[in-house]
């Protein structure tokens, strides 16, 4: 491989500027955590599971994982992104179903329930794809028109 095919690979992975890489892998790191208490408190204290509010987090980490693509960043921040909020609740339910005796089966698109795992990974990989794609390509688009 030619040191432009890595470099390539380089800026497709993790962009071209360090400062929103880090950025970004922070609020992914953030939003992993906050819907994983967010699931625990809504457990705690509810005794309830609120999919519709953890699948809103989920489509702002995507929505952000558009803008960190549109601003430069790369393939690795828009997982983080995207990443962060799908695997912060599965994280806990997981737990959860672990230290129970019996636990129902995971439906699409929800967080609880044995397979929820394996079933939101090509999910939040789509996600993923589709976020950063949107993003480079509005970023193409602007730069194109704004130089003619």
């Amino acid at each position: 491989m030619n040191s432009d095919a890595k470099q390539t690979v380089r800026r497709a992975l993790l962009g071209t500027r360090s400062s929103p890489r880090r950025l970004g892998a922070a609020v992914g790191a953030g939003l992993f955590g906050v819907t994983g208490l967010f699931a625990f408190a809504l457990h705690a204290v509810f005794d309830a599971r609120s999919a519709v509010t953890l699948l809103l987090f989920v489509l702002l980490g995507a929505l952000l994982a558009v803008g960190a693509a549109y601003r430069g960043s790369g393939l690795l921040v828009s997982s983080a992104l995207v990443f962060g909020p799908v695997y912060g609740p599965l994280t806990f339910y997981t737990w959860l179903i672990s230290t129970r005796e019996a636990a129902p089966v995971a439906f699409v698109l929800s967080f609880d329930g044995h397979g929820a795992p394996a079933l939101w990974a090509p999910i939040a990989v789509v996600l993923v794809v589709v976020s950063h794609a949107l993003g480079a390509l509005g970023r193409r688009t602007v730069n194109r028109f704004g130089n003619s």
